[in-house]
This record gives C-alpha cells, sequence and structure tokens, in this order.
C-alpha cells in the first residue's frame, strides 16, 4: 500500500489576497541577538492568517492558525498571545492550499519530508505547508525569556531551551519551505511550529512520528520583508559564520 495518496490536483490560487509571503525580521539578526519584539501582533494579523514566529525577548514561540497567535512558553504552557504583545520575528501569509494529500501509514519526521519535498514542483519557490493528524509521538522546545541587553546569541544559549515531548496527541504543524537562496534573510528548508488541538500544547518542531496526516500545500508567491524596527539592527554585525548558527538552533543542539 501507498504511503500517501493524493486527493487533491495542483490548481493555481494565485490571487491578491492569498499565498504572499511576510516576512518581519532578518532572521540572522534575530539569531544574533535581537530578540526585542517591535511589531504589535494585531499588526502582523494584517499580513496573514497562518505562519510562525518569536514572542518578544525571546519569550517562548508564536504559532499563528486560522487568524489566531498562539504563544508556547517554556515552562510548557501555551496561551492564545494578546492583540497588544509584539514579535521580533515572524513569518506568516493568508493560507490556501493549492496541493493536499493524505498519508495513510506510520511515517517519520524524514520521511514525511521527503514525501512533501517530492510535491514541490520548483525546489527555488516558497511554501506554505499545514500537516492536521494524529501524532504518535512528536518532540518540540521553546526558549525562556532573556530580559537584560545586550542579549546573547540563540546559539549561544541552546542549554536554556526547554523541550517537551507528546505522545497519541492530535494537532496541527504549521510551516513553511524556503530555498536556500533565502538563508540568512530567512529560514531556508522545512521549518515548522506545533499546536494541538485542544490549543494547550505547542512549540517549534524537532522530531515527530504518526499516521492519517493530512498535508496541504500552497505556493507562495511573492516576499514582503520589513526588517526589525529596532535601533540595534543600525549597528548589527552580520558574520560569515550565521548559517551553521541558524542550522545548529533550528535543530535544537
Amino acid at each position: 500500500m501507498s504511503a500517501f495518496s493524493s486527493f487533491a490536483q495542483q490548481t493555481t490560487n494565485h490571487s491578491t489576497h492569498f499565498n504572499k509571503f511576510y516576512q518581519y525580521g532578518v532572521a540572522d539578526a534575530f539569531i544574533g541577538g535581537l530578540y526585542k519584539g517591535t511589531l504589535l501582533l494585531k499588526d502582523l494579523k494584517q499580513h496573514g492568517n497562518f505562519g510562525l514566529g518569536a514572542p518578544d525577548l525571546l519569550d517562548g514561540e508564536l504559532i499563528i492558525l486560522d487568524g489566531k497567535v498562539y504563544q508556547t512558553k517554556a515552562n510548557g504552557e501555551t496561551v492564545k498571545a494578546y492583540n497588544s504583545s509584539t514579535t521580533s520575528l515572524s513569518f506568516v501569509t493568508f493560507f490556501k492550499a493549492d496541493t493536499s494529500f493524505v498519508v495513510n501509514d506510520l511515517i517519520s519526521q524524514k520521511n514525511a519530508s521527503t514525501t512533501i519535498m517530492n510535491f514541490l514542483r520548483n525546489k527555488n519557490g516558497m511554501y506554505a505547508i499545514k500537516i492536521t493528524g494524529r501524532f504518535n509521538k512528536i518532540k518540540t522546545r521553546a526558549f525562556p525569556p532573556f530580559k537584560q541587553e545586550p542579549f546573547p546569541p540563540l546559539s549561544s544559549i541552546l542549554d536554556k531551551q526547554q523541550f517537551f515531548n507528546f505522545e497519541n496527541i492530535e494537532g496541527t504543524l504549521v510551516g513553511f519551505y524556503l530555498p536556500s537562496y533565502l538563508n540568512g534573510v530567512s529560514i531556508s528548508g522545512l521549518h515548522f511550529h506545533f499546536l494541538s488541538n485542544d490549543k494547550k500544547h505547542g512549540g517549534h518542531v524537532l522530531d515527530y512520528e504518526g499516521n492519517g496526516f493530512k498535508v496541504e500545500i500552497a505556493r507562495l508567491y511573492g516576499f514582503q520583508l520589513d526588517e526589525q524596527n529596532d535601533p540595534a539592527l543600525q549597528h548589527f554585525e552580520f558574520k560569515k559564520t550565521a548559517n551553521e548558527s541558524l542550522e545548529k538552533v533550528e535543530k535544537g543542539h
């Protein structure tokens, strides 16, 4: 039996409203220590109803789903974020899938990633990806807040991140695939955050396994980048080693 079955043909949903990619903040600056939130979440939601990001002062992880913003904190608590809260780095779109398929058999994160990549017709394109279903197991993480400047680079505080392991939990992976030429400005490759159906659990996804997943993919057209409205960005020194640091941060080690 095939591990997945396609139930929707790829169509064009290229419109003035849906599937435009909006990013607030420069990824390399964020991982270098620019954690101060400078965009209100109510303003972020003007650019998308689906996405992920980082809260003010690196206080956990953000998940944007169905137009609502949730924050998973380092103590494991997931709450609905206030419109008056801010973000230092976020990626959003108004999501409308143009390709869908179902994973029938038990599948690991690695194999699921391979399957998803096979559906991406343009490896140099941008995609939003939504995965819903029951996870036999899933591992996520969140960072605690850092309140004193200058903030340490993210790669130097990996020992501060908190890990969460869930079993037999239903939820949604919210994420993106971005091409390698955007690395540094953005985060290339596959990048997911998790939100449970009961909205009580979440975080940055490190590993998962499950079956019966519904995978929805939206090809993104257009890229709007607004840099952090942070005076520290004017003097920030971008380093050639930032890509290596970003890979460590994404993997959690």
